[in-house]
């Protein structure tokens, strides 16, 4: 293929973006027939024929982007369900596939879609997750509208190094952007971010009276802070590092939050959750479970206000959000209920044995951890898991590639080997898992990336779940 590549260097622009749009769409066409993803090789064929693809496509639409560490693909999704619910057709990446193949990837999948709502004057907007490392060089491309910044936890060390590092990557990319800025009031790292930026910013957190007090014990991943590098002082505590801090020295402070929500209830279902916002109030509540899922609603629903849509129409919308595939995921299998949460860092893994542990429909619990590239090779932040302030009840079973690893943390946190089953075959012991769950209780699944993939991929069959990238 390499001469074909070649000689449409030299075709006339137009040409060789109809040469590269019509090379991507087939591929993605003849991928889906064989029951592929086709998430990036299409895209990534594409841009070969036609290195300025992605910014040609997305030209003169309202683009925004989310990027962070956890919580990309939900923000998104619900981002997207606003969007749509005012009238928008919105173009997105639900695959998860965040690089620049996977986007255009997207919109080839998405022309004939797009050409019906410019015929029909309809408005639309491009909504991706962004890669971090990936975030600078896209949003330059993109020239986005409004970009999001989840969070930043300590996430597969072996891409980006030091926390500091990936929050580096994502101001690069700010700078270089004319974006409005969302970002989490409640994480330092996050919330510095518009300290130098240029544009509007607003910043999303929980009330300050909804955290916890206690802060003499925690492990803080972002204690010092992004300015002069003395330690915070932290008031108090959401989760992880995400609280009210202050600075000793310089004085920079969590900024006040434009969107402030109060979590007033929490289940293993749903969040009943109160924002604030410019003086008014409204009640939603939130189908996606979780604390961290509260953070997501908040910042999807303020990324809709910058963009000029309205606050109860807004929090309406998100009421319709179901969960994405592998976040907090819930499927009925007879009387039996299951639920896949990915995990894949050690605050994500705390949220989730903290979301696990209160739920009142357990009935078993599977863990699966794997080391393939996307996940990171590096196993080691397992051992920073407190697993031992969140031991799950009852039996564990445990497989993925590095079963024996995640084992061996739980027999250090006081697991009996009795207590636990280890399996090489996921799908066998999801089998076994299944059928000692007692009815009217709920199989939990905690697996990080690929693990998930993997898993999920073996349900959609048995189950006619939803495929990854619909």
């Amino acid at each position: 293929m390499a001469p074909l590549f070649a000689r449409a260097a030299g075709l006339p622009r137009r040409l060789r973006y109809h040469l590269a749009m019509t090379t991507g769409r087939m591929t993605g066409w003849f991928l889906r027939l064989l029951g592929r993803g086709a998430t990036a090789m299409p895209g990534k064929l594409a841009l070969t024929l036609a290195p300025d693809l992605l910014a040609a496509l997305t030209a003169g639409r309202q683009v925004f982007l989310v990027t962070g560490t956890n919580g990309k693909t939900t923000t998104v999704r619900m981002l997207c369900q606003i969007l749509q619910e005012q009238g928008y057709t919105v173009v997105t990446n639900p695959s998860g596939a965040n690089l620049d193949s996977g986007l255009t990837t997207t919109i080839l999948l998405n022309l004939r879609s797009m050409k019906k709502a410019l015929a029909a004057g309809e408005k639309m907007a491009f909504v991706f997750e962004i890669d971090e490392a990936f975030f600078a060089r896209l949003a330059s491309q993109l020239n986005p509208d409004i970009c999001v910044v989840t969070n930043f936890f300590r996430d597969q060390l072996d891409r980006f190094g030091e926390l500091r590092h990936t929050r580096d990557l994502i101001a690069r990319g700010l700078a270089g952007s004319q974006a409005k800025a969302v970002l989490c009031a409640d994480d330092s790292l996050c919330a510095s971010l518009g300290r130098d930026h240029s544009q509007p910013t607003a910043y999303f957190g929980m009330a300050a009276s909804s955290m916890s007090r206690s802060a003499d014990n925690a492990v803080l991943e972002s204690p010092f802070c992004s300015f002069c590098g003395t330690r915070y002082q932290h008031e108090r505590l959401a989760y992880g590092h995400l609280g009210v801090y202050a600075c000793p020295n310089c004085g920079y402070k969590r900024p006040q939050p434009d969107l402030c929500f109060i979590p007033s209830v929490l289940t293993e279902h749903n969040s009943e959750l109160e924002c604030v916002y410019d003086g008014s109030s409204v009640h939603l509540t939130c189908p996606v479970p979780g604390l961290y899922n509260a953070y997501n609603a908040a910042a999807a629903l303020l990324a809709a206000l910058m963009a000029g849509l309205p606050l109860i129409d807004s929090a309406q919308a998100l009421e319709h959000t179901d969960a994405a595939f592998g976040r907090m995921e819930r499927f009925n299998v007879g009387d039996k209920a299951v639920c896949l949460i990915l995990v894949k860092n050690p605050v994500g893994m705390e949220r989730a044995l903290d979301f696990v542990n209160s739920a009142t429909d357990v009935g078993q619990i599977m863990l699966l951890l794997n080391a393939n590239d996307p996940d990171g090779r590096d196993v080691s932040w397992i051992w920073d898991v407190h697993f031992e302030e969140n031991m799950l009840p009852g039996r564990i079973g445990v497989s993925g590639m590095r079963r024996h690893d995640l084992a061996l943390r739980l027999y250090y946190a006081g697991k009996k080997p009795g207590e636990l089953m280890v399996e090489a075959d996921a799908l066998n012991l999801f089998d076994q898992m299944l059928s000692s769950c007692p009815d009217g209780r709920c199989l939990y699944l905690l697996p990080n990336y690929t693990a998930m993939l993997t898993l999920r991929a073996g349900l959609v069959k048995r189950y006619h779940l939803r495929d990854f990238w619909r």
